[in-house]
């Protein structure tokens, strides 16, 4: 046996994922940041949310573009 599950690979990375924005979204740690404070002039609360957010879906997109395969070395088929 060889330990492989029936669900790919990347679908642990994609529940990993889901718990850490779970937790970067959590009312606690936005409270944290929802203090009087402004970067740039605007409100930390609302960049530390588009930042998370950004960060989420930019993680996201690298765990379902990654495919098993692509650890092959870039001259590979070059013939």
């Amino acid at each position: 046996m060889t330990g492989r599950r029936d669900r790919p690979p990347r679908g642990d990375r994609l529940i990993a994922l889901f718990l850490l924005a779970l937790v970067l979204f959590n009312p606690p740690l936005l409270q944290a940041f929802g203090a009087p404070g402004f970067l740039f002039g605007w409100p930390a609360l609302m960049l530390y949310i588009f930042g998370v957010w950004l960060a989420v879906i930019a993680l996201l997109a690298l765990a379902v573009e990654r495919q098993p395969g692509d650890e092959r070395p870039a001259d590979e088929g070059q013939g």
